[in-house]
C-alpha cells in the first residue's frame, strides 16, 4: 500500500501563499488566533508545556509515594489490543529460540553448551499506549512553534518536534480525573463531550487539587467497550464513537497549567465532531500545534482507578517517558504510576 492509497493524497497542487526561514518555520502563514504557547519558552522550544515540569515539581511528585504501589498504565502490545484497521497489528517473532536448540541447532559449534533466545519486534508507533510527539498534527502545513510540515519526510523522519524530545519528559505529579465515578455512568456515554464543568465536578467529586505542571489522566471507561473481535466496520463505529475532550476542555487546562493529558481512548479528544467544528479534529490541533500541550492515548487506567477510589488518592507520581527514537511522530510506553 503506497502513501496515495493510504492517505488523502492530492494529485493536484498549488505554491503555497508562504515562505520558509533557515529555521524551518513557516513566514506568513498559519498563526494561532487564540490560546497557544507559540514562543512562551523560546523560538526554539519543542517541548510545550513539558516546560512546565521543572526540578520542584519532581521532587513535589516523589513526596506523594506513600504506600510503594506500582501501577503499569500499558496495554498488552499483541493483536488483541484496540487499535484502528489501517494500523497494522504487532508482529513478534524470533531470531533464535530454546526449542531450536534442543534439537540440535547450537548456534557455535565451538560452544554448543551456550545457547540463548533471541527476538525481534515491529508495530506501529502509535498503534497501543502512546504518547503524540508534536510532529504527528499538522495544520495549514504548520506544526507546533511555526515549525513548516516539510521538517517530516518519509525517509528522514521529524528533523524537529520528534518524539526525542521527550526523551526526559513526563515524569511529575499526575492527577487521575475518574470521570465515570464522579458522573454515575462506567463507563460514559459514546460521543459524550468533556467540557470544564466536568472536569471540575470530578475535581470537587475526589477532593482532588490540580498544580501546575500536572499531568492529567482520564479515563472515561470507554476501553471496556473493545472486543478483538471487532471487524473493520465495528472498530469504526468503535473508534468514532469515543468520548472525550470538546474544544472547551482545552481552556481548564490552560486555567491549571496543565503540562500532558491521556486518556483511556483513541484519540483524547471526542470524535463526533462538535457543532460548529471550526476544523479538523480540533482538540489535537488546538494542543500539538497551537499549545504545544501533550496527548496520550489507549492508556489502561481502571486498575489505578480503583484503587484511588479506595484509598481517595487521585494524586501520584508518574514516570512515563518515550522510546528515545530520533524523529519518531510518536512513540509507544509503559507508564508506571507510583502511590
Amino acid at each position: 500500500m503506497g502513501r496515495e492509497d493510504y492517505a488523502r493524497y492530492a494529485k493536484s497542487w498549488s505554491p503555497p501563499d508562504y515562505t520558509v526561514d533557515d529555521n524551518g518555520k513557516v513566514v506568513g502563514g498559519y498563526m494561532p488566533e487564540g490560546t497557544n504557547n507559540w514562543g512562551r519558552w523560546g523560538d526554539d522550544d519543542q517541548r510545550g508545556t513539558q516546560n512546565l515540569i521543572g526540578p520542584d515539581q519532581r521532587i513535589r511528585a516523589a513526596s506523594l509515594v506513600q504506600s510503594g504501589k506500582v501501577f503499569s498504565l500499558a496495554l498488552p502490545i499483541d493483536a488483541d489490543g484496540p487499535r484502528f484497521h489501517t494500523r497494522p497489528a504487532p508482529l513478534h517473532w524470533f531470531l533464535m529460540a530454546g526449542s531450536d536448540q534442543v534439537v540440535g541447532s547450537p548456534y557455535s559449534a565451538a560452544d554448543p553448551d551456550f545457547q540463548w533466545n533471541d527476538d525481534m519486534f515491529q508495530m506501529p508507533l502509535q498503534g497501543s499506549t502512546q504518547w503524540d510527539a508534536f510532529s504527528h498534527v499538522i495544520y495549514r502545513d504548520t506544526m507546533y512553534n511555526g515549525f513548516w510540515a516539510g521538517n517530516v519526510t518519509a525517509f528522514g523522519g521529524a528533523s524537529v518536534l520528534g518524539i526525542e524530545n521527550h526523551r526526559e519528559s513526563f515524569v511529575g505529579r499526575a492527577l487521575l480525573l475518574d470521570l465515570p465515578r464522579s458522573e454515575g455512568r462506567d463507563p460514559l456515554a459514546p460521543a459524550t463531550v468533556i467540557d470544564s464543568a466536568m472536569l471540575d465536578r470530578c475535581v470537587e467529586h475526589q477532593a482532588s487539587t490540580v498544580e501546575a505542571g500536572d499531568i492529567a489522566l482520564i479515563r472515561t471507561g470507554y476501553m471496556a467497550l473493545w472486543d478483538p473481535s471487532f471487524t473493520p466496520d465495528q472498530q469504526e463505529e468503535y473508534f468514532g464513537g469515543s468520548p472525550g475532550f470538546g474544544v472547551d476542555a482545552l481552556n481548564w487546562c490552560d486555567r491549571n497549567d496543565v503540562s500532558a493529558v491521556a486518556a483511556d481512548t483513541i484519540g483524547v479528544e471526542v470524535l463526533v465532531p462538535e457543532d460548529p467544528e471550526d476544523r479538523k479534529h480540533p482538540v489535537h490541533c488546538g494542543a500539538l500545534v497551537d499549545r504545544g500541550l501533550p496527548l496520550g492515548e489507549f492508556w489502561a487506567l481502571d486498575e489505578l482507578a480503583a484503587d484511588c477510589a479506595d484509598d481517595g488518592r487521585y494524586e501520584f507520581m508518574l514516570v512515563a517517558p518515550p522510546l528515545n527514537i530520533p524523529g519518531a511522530v510518536g512513540s509507544p510506553l509503559n507508564p508506571i504510576a507510583i502511590k
